[in-house]
């Protein structure tokens, strides 16, 4: 029995180290930004493993105008970046949470070999696996039922298509953080 409980507390400091090697970069979806993953890096940090949490391009503190954001690459340029500047040796879990899922897919297919593994939580997944225009029209959700809840932004110009799209704030409580507390919108 000694040897068991020995065995067991090695398996267990296994374990714990390969925690500390553990990389995960979480992703942030509609209206969010890196300070929605907050309560959970926390908790992650303290269980040892390494979190980044990105901002994409005019969200969060990244204080680009939406009006320069003129496409899905330009939007998902921080988390390429980040990607790019991993050492080739290492390899992160990609966590995306809403839109955040395009970010996934597309990091998933420029960075495989960077990549150990990717989630998915309540997020787009793409039918194709690449981002195309029909996939980031596909992946964005109906809120008819809501009314007019996007304010849309037009970089190209007021005759082309929109290059972005807000949830306007008196609708954020309501469709995106309505299970979260007060405190944390």
């Amino acid at each position: 029995m000694g040897e068991e409980v020995t065995m067991m507390s090695v398996a267990e400091k296994e374990a714990a180290a390969d925690g500390n090697n553990t990389h995960f970069v979480l992703v942030h979806g509609v209206g969010g930004g890196a300070w929605c993953w907050y309560k959970i890096r926390c908790l992650m940090e303290s269980c040892g493993y390494k979190v980044s949490c990105i901002d994409l391009k005019g969200a969060g503190i990244d204080r680009s105008d939406a009006g320069s954001i003129l496409c899905f690459d330009d939007y998902n340029q921080p988390l390429m970046d980040f990607m790019s500047a991993l050492p080739d040796t290492e390899k992160v879990i990609l966590v995306g949470h809403s839109a955040g899922g395009l970010s996934v897919t597309q990091a998933s297919h420029k960075f495989p070999d960077k990549i150990r593994l990717a989630v998915y939580v309540a997020a787009t997944m793409l039918k194709s696996g690449f981002v195309t225009d029909q996939d980031v029209k596909d992946g964005v959700p109906d809120f008819s039922q809501f009314g007019d809840v996007y304010e849309l932004g037009f970089g190209l110009g007021a005759e082309q298509p929109p290059t972005s799209a807000l949830v306007k704030k008196e609708f954020q409580r309501e469709i995106i953080y309505q299970m979260s507390p007060l405190e944390a919108c």
